[in-house]
């Protein structure tokens, strides 16, 4: 792999995982406003949290494997 392709591979990564992290704590923060406001959960949207939390967990572990292929992209 290439420096300019492990970069794009990098940026690729950043954004998704900022993506997955910023749609989580959406839906963390409207769910709070629901249960503040109706006074039960709404499963649906606690799922759609978890299967967040899990991605962003996922590309996090493949971003911290990308970095540290660093050294062997020259």
């Amino acid at each position: 792999m290439t420096l300019n392709e492990w970069e794009k591979e990098n940026s690729k990564l950043k954004s998704m995982w900022v993506v997955s992290i910023m749609l989580f704590w959406f839906s963390v923060s409207f769910q709070t406003v629901l249960y503040i406001v109706d006074n039960r959960l709404n499963l649906i949207l606690t799922s759609v949290i978890g299967g967040m939390l899990v991605i962003g967990i996922a590309l996090k572990i493949k971003l911290q494997r990308h970095l540290a292929k660093k050294e062997g992209a020259k």
